[in-house]
């Protein structure tokens, strides 16, 4: 089997309602570690997406596009199984990248073999009795001051290409949400990776793995739906019961 090209980056940025996908594409295009590739993943059809070709060619830009499906959260998780670089990044859509932040994931990565992303949670213990809203957060437009092992991440998830197929040797327990705790979850069982969210101090924006989070705050997000905290809890404990542990779990053993 070939081997994956060591220290590139595949970057998937996903397109579903929000158009920020020029946006997003210039604050990658600044980073400092470049991109290998980008695939953009366009899921579903809610507005039309144009970039030029001479574009696409010179920074390798290829667009993927789910037309009549909504393959909803986890369907972008499968396209890491096709890349040919040693480190993948998946990014929302509203998830602007300072110049640095692959270059810090990339080094956060190495020094703890782990998953990295722009923001995590912490569950508390006794979560299981409760809602999902018993976490502690670190990122989401706040600073870190220093790297924070925590128990799942998102908006960004940076890892090794190989731990893709983690995520898919389970059923997700809905396709409606929990992609990043099912990521989590599943490669802590099956590979024994942790997750991280990186130092982005107050003093150097150029880390942050988000510089604009109040896109996300916009009536497109799932936290914003009736049902998102119950379902979430069910999946926590879904996951807690085929065999993951959660930071709080660890310390008690």
């Amino acid at each position: 089997m070939k081997p994956y090209n060591a220290d590139e980056i595949t970057v998937i940025l996903t397109v579903w309602k929000r158009s920020h996908l020029q946006k997003q594409l210039n604050y990658i295009l600044n980073q400092t570690k470049a991109p290998a590739q980008i695939w953009v993943y366009q899921n579903e059809t809610h507005f039309n997406i144009n970039i030029p070709e001479d574009v696409k060619t010179k920074y390798n830009i290829s667009f993927i596009h789910s037309k009549d499906i909504n393959f909803k959260f986890h369907g972008r998780f499968v396209l890491p199984l096709l890349a040919d670089t040693e480190y993948t990044a998946i990014f929302d859509d509203d998830t602007m990248p300072g110049p640095r932040w692959l270059e810090n994931c990339l080094e956060t990565s190495k020094r703890h073999n782990c998953i990295v992303g722009a923001n995590g949670r912490i569950l508390r213990e006794g979560f299981e009795d409760l809602e999902s809203r018993t976490t502690l957060g670190f990122g989401d437009g706040a600073e870190v001051p220093e790297e924070k092992e925590v128990d799942f991440v998102g908006h960004c998830w940076f890892f090794k290409t190989e731990w893709s197929r983690y995520l898919w040797r389970d059923r997700p327990f809905s396709w409606d949400n929990g992609e990043d705790i099912h990521f989590a979850a599943a490669s802590q069982i099956y590979g024994d990776i942790k997750c991280y969210v990186p130092s982005m101090p107050s003093n150097d924006l150029s880390l942050w793995g988000d510089s604009e989070s109040h896109l996300g705050r916009d009536d497109l997000a799932s936290w914003r739906r009736g049902n998102h905290e119950k379902l979430r809890s069910e999946i926590l404990r879904y996951w807690c019961d085929r065999g993951w542990k959660p930071l709080c779990h660890q310390q008690k053993d």
